[in-house]
């Protein structure tokens, strides 16, 4: 719960941001910002798939798109979230990747192509971590690649203790866990949510531009000890 309201903190500003909602026919067409995700979470088994678009660039007012304007992916219609500000559908297994075809209201297609989504495992037989002394956290997959971020967030049993350790270092298969961060977990079983982001350029925007993301989002636990 703790992590849950570390992220909900974190979207507050998108969440006030998303307040502020307006249809897309009220915006010059051409200062629409795209933003696209695919997100496979392992212990749900399902593939969440989210656009987001903006007047303006990245920070602004989000837009439901409206009358013909539609986002489709891999042919299928993304739906608006209300609360969300985002159009999204999700998928049973694991998708990968896919296709990103957006149709504005001044006839303009764009076609983006998604980043793949690489998996990321837990190292085997991993069940605790000393909170005494630095750890390697060697995880199984591929090392980092281009535009890659690999990501861990713990959260231990103490209010408030969750800690993220992230790097960004192309060729890198591990992270180094420092005992400054590990002491403040508290000792018993944390949750993890080990994380690798492949983020890509739209292949077509308009003039505001707009990214491309693919996540593969592994949740375990592990025993913090002394």
């Amino acid at each position: 719960m703790k992590l849950v309201n570390m992220f909900a903190c974190a979207m507050l500003p998108l969440l006030f941001v998303s307040c502020a909602k307006e249809d897309s026919n009220n915006v010059n067409q051409d200062s629409i910002h795209q933003q696209y995700e695919i997100l496979y979470v392992t212990n749900e088994d399902k593939t969440h798939v989210t656009s987001w678009f903006r007047f303006g660039g990245l920070t602004g007012t989000l837009l439901q798109l409206s009358d013909s304007a539609e986002v489709r992916f891999n042919n299928d219609v993304l739906l608006y979230n209300q609360l969300l500000g985002a159009h999204r559908k999700e998928y049973a297994g694991f998708v990968d990747s896919g296709a990103f075809v957006y149709n504005d209201l001044d006839g303009n297609t764009f076609s983006n192509v998604s980043p793949v989504i690489k998996p990321i495992n837990y190292p085997t037989g991993l069940t605790e971590i000393s909170m005494g002394s630095s750890f390697t956290f060697i995880w199984e997959g591929d090392p980092v690649g281009p535009n890659e971020t690999v990501s861990l967030w713990i959260d231990g049993t103490q209010q408030g203790n969750a800690e993220l350790f992230a790097t960004i270092l192309e060729g890198n298969t591990s992270l180094v866990l420092g005992a400054n961060k590990l002491s403040n977990l508290g000792l018993g079983q944390a949750t993890c949510w080990l994380v690798r982001t492949v983020k890509k350029d739209l292949d077509a925007g308009t003039s505001k531009g707009g990214y491309m993301e693919a996540k593969y989002r592994n949740v375990g636990t592990v025993n913090i000890v002394q």
